[in-house]
This record gives structure tokens, sequence and C-alpha cells, in this order.
């Protein structure tokens, strides 16, 4: 029999925004999955995966918690697109054994943020680092990499970000639409500029990066979204980790084509 899947459920808390979208798998687990010989376990330590429903943030934050740990992700999307979340809306479509899953694995990549005091904030994140102001601000972006031929380039306009492959944000796709979604098992990222002028989508090797910023107006930092923030920020570096996460989807979904899907929604406003 092919390996056996055994899930630590995380699910989001009442209180949380949203949290009701949630509120089916919840029931699937108090009622279903957490049994004798069931799907799932109160006991995280002899699970092999975690199931994580809610939207790409809630994902997203369950990695940053829980990289360590050596277990596959498995998301169920609950939230509004789910670009890394799996389509499941009924029990019994979870799958129950490793064959019926793809395993993509990714890196976590090391941010630092830098403010105007030279105080620096370090994260890790998932998906993408970005900096940059409002809509309407200039701001001066110098981007230089540690290896030979990197794109060193001095732009101007309101932001920049560096995605990892499974990174296909808002910001990645308003700064340039669907050229943004890289294919999961790719080891490239993805550099942009936000409102800048000419400025090709580079696909770069995962290396230190700098972004030294110049603004009379303070520039905030994100890595991974609003829940690692830094205001004030001077310049931001992303490194490389070795740190491996494992995310599963279900295998009988296309997922570069879903990815692509959703990004031409976004892209067309939807």
């Amino acid at each position: 029999m092919a390996d056996r899947l055994l899930y630590f459920p995380i699910l989001p808390q009442p209180e949380d925004p949203g949290s009701e979208r949630s509120n089916d798998v919840r029931l699937w687990v108090e009622n279903f999955l957490i049994r004798s010989g069931g799907l799932a376990t109160e006991n995280e330590d002899e699970a092999n995966a975690y199931l994580v429903a809610g939207g790409d943030g809630s994902f997203m934050r369950a990695i940053r918690e829980k990289y360590e740990q050596g277990k596959v992700f498995l998301g169920i999307n609950r939230g509004t697109l789910g670009f890394l979340l799996n389509p499941i809306n009924c029990i019994n479509d979870i799958p129950t054994t490793l064959d019926q899953i793809t395993v993509i694995t990714v890196r976590l990549m090391k941010v630092i943020f830098i403010d105007g005091s030279g105080n620096q904030h370090e994260f890790l994140a998932f998906n993408d680092a970005f900096c940059g102001g409002d809509i309407a601000d200039f701001i001066k972006f110098k981007i230089t990499g540690k290896l030979d031929h990197f794109p060193n380039r001095e732009v101007s306009g309101n932001g920049i970000v560096i995605s990892t492959p499974q990174g296909t944000t808002g910001y990645a796709l308003k700064a340039r639409g669907t050229s943004a979604v890289l294919p999961l098992d790719t080891n490239n990222w993805f550099v942009s500029g936000v409102a800048t002028g000419p400025y090709p989508c580079d696909q770069v090797t995962p290396q230190e990066i700098c972004v030294e910023v110049s603004s009379r107006k303070p520039v905030n930092g994100y890595a991974d979204g609003h829940d690692q923030k830094v205001e004030d920020v001077a310049e931001m570096r992303i490194i490389p980790t070795s740190q491996e996460i494992a995310i599963g989807f279900m295998s009988n979904v296309d997922f570069a084509a879903r990815r692509t899907s959703l990004a031409q929604l976004v892209e067309r406003g939807g």
C-alpha cells in the first residue's frame, strides 16, 4: 500500500477575519478526520503532513511557523484566489496517500531590512520581498547581485519586488502580469519594478541581492505581505537559504495551468 498521509490540521482561529470560510473543513476535522485510523491526528509529532485551510496568507504563515518540522504542507483553499492551495470542496477529495499528491520542494529566502536608523530587521520569506511606497511616490532603487552577469540596475518608480517561484502575488502580477508566473519547479527568482520605467522581468539565480533605496518619503518593506512589515526602509537584502519546504498538490489537478488562469483573472481585474 502507498505511504499513508496522516495530517495535523492547522485552521484559522474563530476570531480571525474570514475564518468562517473554513468552517466546513473544521467540521470535517472534528467529526470525521480525527478518529481511530482517521486521516488526521491531534498529535503533531506523529503526523507526516500539515492540512492547512485558509488563504495564501494563512498558508505562508503556517510554513514560516512550521518549516523546521520536515512535513509536507497541503493547503485547502478557503481564501480568495489560492495560488498555492488545493481546490478541495468535498471531504472525500482530500488525498489519503502520498501517491495521490505531487510534492514540490522549494526553499525559503532570508530578508533583511535596514531602516533609516541603521537597525536590521530579519525575516524568513516563502513568497516574496517588496520595498516601496505609494503609487505617486518617486523612489530611486539601486539593485545589485553577488554573481557575475547579474543585471545590476538603477531605476526609479514606486517599488521593487523579488519573488521565489511560488511567489506569484498581487505585487508581481500588477507589475508584469502573467509573465510573473514562474514554474514551481524552476530554481530562478523573479525581479521586477512596480510602476518603474522600462524594466524587464529579470529571472536570476538565487543569490544575495541588495536593493538600496533613496527617497524623500518613507519607504516600507514587506516580507510575505503585511505580517512582516518594516517602515522607513533604506536597504533591502535578500539571501538564499538551504531550508527546503515540501508543498503537496493534488495529482489530478494541472497546477501550472491553474496558476496561469488565476493570474490572468487578476490581470483582467477579476
